[in-house]
Formats: C-alpha cells, structure tokens, sequence
C-alpha cells in the first residue's frame, strides 16, 4: 500500500523529501547582489577558511536561525500569557495561532539581522580593497544595503515555505530535514578531512570511532522509545522521554567552557588557565555542569506535578493518587538516570576523538541519525498503511506514550513523525512538534481519542 512513484506514493515522498536539500545545496551558493563571489573564495581560501563558507554571503547566510529564536521566544512568551497558554496546548488551529506570531517575530530577527550582515560586508569592501571590490556599492549604497536585506529576508522565507512543502509531500518533519541540510555539509567534512587526516599519519582511530558509533546508535534507538536491549518490555504510557533533559546539557556546557577562553582573549584572567585547554580539570568541570543541567532541564520539561495531573487525565477516574506519585517518582528517576548517562557518554565520546585528532560532534551525528531514522520510520509505515493524516501535533512529550497506547488499544495503528529529533531537544525545539499521524479512515476516531488525553492545562 501507499508504495508508489506518485506524489502521494513512498518513493515519491522520499523523492521530494531528498529533492528540498538538493535545490537548498544548488541555491545556497548563489551570492547576495552585488557581492563578487569569487573574491570571497579567494579570500576565504587564504585564510584556509572551507570552500562552502560561500553560504554566508548567499541568499541563505540566516538559514532558519531567526525563526528558530523566534519560535522559542514564541513558547516562552505562552507559558506566561493566559490567552496563549491554552494555543500552545492545542490542536493544529490553536498551534497556527502561535505560528502567526512566530513569523511576525521571525521578520523582525530577519531584517534586523540581515542589516546587520549588510553593514559587515560594507565594512569587508572597504578593509580588503586593495584584492577588490567585494561589493559593488557604488553609485547607490542605499539601494545596495536595500536589496542586500530583501534578498535575506526572502532567503529566509523560502527556506521555511519549503519546510512546510516537506511536511506536506515528502516524510518527516520538514525543520527536522532542513537542520539535517545545513549539518550535512559541515559535519561530513569535518569527519572525512580528520579521518583522512589521522590516516595518513598512523594514527589509531578504530577504538573512538566505534565509542561515537555505538554511543550515536544506542542515543538513537532510546529516543525512539525503544530500549537497548531488543528483548526488554517497551515503556508503558507512564514513561518519560528518554533522555527526559534532550542533549542540551551538552552543548550547554560546552559553550560556558568557552567563556574563559573568550575572556582570556580579551585579556580578562578570572579563571585557571587549565580550563582554556583540554586537561582533566576541564573534563571534571564539565561533567558537573552536565550533571546539573541534566536535572535542572530534566525537571523543567517534565515538572513532576504537570506530568501526575496529565497521567491521571489518562488513567480516567478512580486513579490511585499515591500509586500515580510513586509512578512519577520512580519514571523522574528512571528518565534522569537515562540523561545523566547519555549526556556523559556523549561528552565521553567527544574526549576520545577529540584525544585521536578526530575533530567532529557526536552530537551532530546524533542529530543526523535520528533524522534519518525517522524520516526511515515514516516511510515503512506509510508503505504498510497508505495515505496518512495528521491528528495532533504534541509538545509535552511526556504525554506521547501513555497517547500512542490509547491509539493502539481502539485498535488504530499510528506513527509519531519526527519522535527522535523532538526528544533529543525537547521544550527548546518548538518548531518541530511529534505529529502523530495515523491512515485517513482513522483520523475522526483518532482525534477524539486524543483529545482528553491532551486536555490537561
């Protein structure tokens, strides 16, 4: 079923799915107007800067990061605005609401950003212009600076009209494979350039490549709500995401690691030395931050309160209160065990290679396999079931398991789209809600199955 070359049909999904980043790769080295785009190679190759940093004066340098922080800003803003609240908890309408404000934020970060990157290539014609003239600002600079900022905006906007276009005629969410497009490019070539690299020099790298493999693939199969091991029971409806604090903690510390070696640029000393390099106090600190980060984040997406008043909403009433308290506690440990463990073995991961002179991110790959198994996923389930329909698009994560067994127990098979990417980011990932979607007959009965299960403000 659902299996053919058309529009509709798997292979035509998994076309269109792959043709969206292929145009984006095409395009992104298309240069802004005015902007001399071999100069800028020249200049970036004697700086032994990558080939593909073209990109940052294309059409596509903002890529979807301003509506990324405006979605985000978005959610916020709807934890704390009554009206809002009830939006960002709802259906597709209620989330559409949402959505208009993102893009109205979305414009502002856009052009605000895009003047910004206009007046820094104003600034580069002038300090390299004695290899060229960079950009042609001359005789009109304001209409140059005009048609610099329009050219990014609409850059931007295109990039999200096709996002949705995937989410419509291709698999998986369309965010989730355009983040995978602009990680593609920089991650392969890191990884290939350090393996080729270690290669050539005898470097031994069989032991941390297999650590990230192995760690990448165990990552990708729990956020997928699957345990590692493939005899062990699935999770109950009362589980937690896994990990329940995403892979932020991560990332997070990595970057407040920075700021001494920002600061120590700047000539500012308040921290040891021994923190701007990679030493064992390094790695002992950033496993304290990734420890609190993980219970901080793991306690923020799933406040235990929210998590009780939603499983009892699903339990129906009668529910044992004490018993569903003792169930959030001991799902709150599991999920935060979970975290800690990934979130260490994926910095664990990161030493080794970084120790080999492999120079790439775990955490990247991870991104990039989840992905892919789920676009992967979408596509044997519509091949087994035919045309799909989205029912609801959920943001507590919390509440997926207990709404996929209320979905299997009325006998309506169903498929969580973009599972894996959401849960590896969690709150801070608003743009890419888990879609379940289920075979067009199903989807009235399905909707008012989910309904009270999502009911819970």
């Amino acid at each position: 079923m659902g299996s053919g070359l058309g529009p509709g049909g798997v292979y035509g999904r998994l076309a269109f799915t792959l043709a969206v980043p292929i145009a984006f790769f095409l395009l992104n080295g298309v240069s802004l107007p005015g902007v001399n785009g071999d100069l800028y190679d020249q200049l970036t190759a004697q700086a032994n800067r990558p080939t593909y940093e073209r990109s940052l004066v294309g059409i596509f340098a903002l890529e979807l990061n301003p509506l990324f922080s405006a979605a985000l800003l978005v959610e916020v803003l709807a934890l704390v605005i009554p009206r809002w609240r009830g939006w960002r908890l709802g259906g597709y309408p209620e989330r559409e609401r949402l959505w208009h404000r993102v893009k109205v934020v979305g414009l502002v970060l856009v052009l605000m950003q895009a003047f910004f990157i206009a007046r820094w290539l104003q600034g580069s014609t002038r300090a390299y212009a004695m290899f060229g003239e960079l950009v042609a600002w001359e005789p009109n600079v304001p209409f140059v600076m005009t048609a610099l900022v329009l050219s990014l905006t609409a850059g931007t906007f295109l990039l999200l009209w096709l996002t949705r276009l995937i989410d419509r005629y291709g698999a998986g969410s369309g965010f989730s494979v355009m983040i995978v497009a602009f990680l593609a490019l920089p991650t392969g070539d890191a990884l290939v350039t350090a393996v080729r690299h270690c290669l050539e020099n005898g470097d031994r790298i069989l032991m941390p490549l297999g650590l990230a493999a192995v760690v990448v693939a165990a990552v990708t199969r729990l956020a997928g709500g699957r345990r590692l091991r493939s005899q062990a029971a699935p999770p109950g409806p009362h589980a937690l995401p896994t990990p329940s604090s995403g892979l932020h903690p991560v990332v997070a510390s990595v970057s407040a690691l920075s700021i001494p070696l920002s600061l120590t640029s700047f000539g500012i000393e308040l921290f040891p030395p021994e923190l701007s390099e990679d030493t064992w106090m390094r790695r002992s600190v950033q496993v304290a931050l990734i420890g609190g980060i993980c219970v901080l984040e793991a306690w923020l997406f799933n406040r235990p309160r929210r998590v009780a008043d939603a499983w009892r909403q699903a339990s129906g009433a009668g529910t044992d209160d004490a018993q569903l308290r003792d169930r959030v506690r001991s799902a709150f440990a599991r999920g935060l065990a979970w975290s800690l463990a990934v979130c260490w073995a994926l910095a664990a991961a990161d030493w080794l290679c970084a120790e080999a002179k492999l120079v790439f991110s775990v955490v990247n790959l991870t991104v990039i396999a989840c992905v892919v198994m789920d676009v992967a996923g979408e596509l044997r389930f519509r091949s087994r079931h035919g045309a799909l329909a989205p029912v609801w698009p959920v943001h507590r994560l919390y509440i997926l398991s207990g709404m996929l067994q209320a979905l299997e127990a009325a006998g309506i098979p169903a498929y969580a789209r973009a599972r894996r990417h959401r849960t590896l980011w969690s709150f801070l990932m608003p743009y890419v809600p888990v879609d379940i979607l289920v075979p067009m007959a199903f989807a009235q009965r399905a909707e008012e199955i989910l309904l009270p299960l999502a009911a819970v403000r």
